[in-house]
């Protein structure tokens, strides 16, 4: 029998097409497989950085501090008329290679009748561009229980060794003087003195004297600020007493908007109105027979005895004054990612 030459080669060849298709078939494969890898690393790699952003503006000094905080101070100094935030700047050493977009979009948005912050972070990655929309709580959910006194004996169980917290981190970190407060903001810190009154000073001035057993003239300021910055602390040698007008002038109504933080007792002499924030540690407040008062903001008090300040029905809580005057004080903002998703 002859042997079937051509037949066979035919086979060789049909057999090597095949070989060749299937060859060709995973090379492509082989290869679109690394792509697709390649493209999900590198649209991971996008995600992550983006992610990164946010969270070195929230969490290193140079961008909290130095570009977030200002931004905040001056968008919540200026309500109802802020303008839109301007964008954060990531510096170039910052910047993973590869990757040129430095900018971080700032918003402020409404959650109801609350504030929050937005960062929109984006990343361009090997060509791969990712947007990253963040919601963060801004402001420590203790101030914007909407309650107007907030004191440490009579706060419910759950919130009790927060707010003592915030007492704390304010008392020890409290100053006028790092906190960005703007020259129109009287401010002031006093310490060591028994006594201290602030009036009326005539002539739509206000005046604020200090007084110590040991001195024999007391130490006087005078201003016309109408938002006020007051930080008076005591010592183990002095219990201080802080008063709200006095009872050796007229009873001329004191109109004030800020921050008073005290370590002591504040006695209130004369009517009174005020927008912003009270603290008082380690004292109480007492409000004189026939004295009127008008409080819109918050009181923050540590174990206070005086049932009838507590229960006074001219304490209104305002959420504008906390976010006004709490920008200033350690403890107020307190930020909080509740999420982070692709926009």
């Amino acid at each position: 029998m002859k042997a079937r030459g051509g037949f066979i080669s035919v086979v060789c060849l049909i057999v090597m097409a095949v070989l060749m298709v299937m060859v060709l078939y995973l090379e492509y494969i082989t290869g679109l497989e690394h792509l697709i890898l390649n493209s999900t690393i590198n649209n991971i790699q996008s995600y992550y950085l983006a992610e990164g952003k946010i969270y070195m503006i929230l969490n290193e000094d140079k961008y909290y501090c130095n570009q977030l905080y200002p931004i905040l101070v001056e968008y919540f100094r200026t309500m109802p008329y802020s303008r839109s935030p301007r964008d954060i700047i990531i510096e170039k050493e910052d910047l993973e290679l590869g990757d040129n977009v430095d900018r971080v979009g700032v918003a402020i948005i409404d959650r109801g009748s609350k504030k929050d912050l937005e960062l929109m972070a984006k990343s361009n990655f090997n060509g791969l561009k990712t947007i990253l929309k963040s919601d963060i709580k801004l402001f420590n959910e203790i101030v914007e229980m909407e309650i107007s006194v907030l004191d440490t004996d009579s706060i419910e169980i759950e919130y009790k060794e927060k707010l003592k917290d915030l007492l704390l981190n304010v008392s020890k970190k409290i100053n006028i003087k790092n906190c960005n407060k703007p020259n129109n903001i009287y401010g002031i810190d006093l310490a060591d003195f028994n006594n201290i009154v602030l009036d009326n000073g005539g002539n739509n001035n206000f005046k604020i004297s200090a007084f110590r057993d040991t001195m024999l003239v007391p130490y006087i300021e005078i201003f016309n600020d109408k938002e006020i910055f007051i930080i008076v602390r005591s010592s183990d040698e002095y219990s201080t007493n802080f008063f709200i007008g006095s009872t050796d002038t007229p009873n001329q109504i004191i109109k004030l908007s800020g921050i008073i933080y005290v370590e002591g007792n504040i006695t209130i002499s004369k009517d009174f109105q005020f927008n912003g924030i009270i603290i008082v540690k380690n004292g109480d407040i007492k409000i004189n027979h026939d004295v009127k008062i008008d409080i819109k903001g918050v009181a923050i008090l540590d174990n206070i005895i005086n049932n009838d300040f507590l229960e006074n029905p001219n304490m209104f809580y305002n959420r504008h004054s906390v976010y006004k005057y709490g920008i200033y004080l350690p403890g107020f903002i307190e930020t909080k990612i509740d999420s982070i998703k692709i926009n």
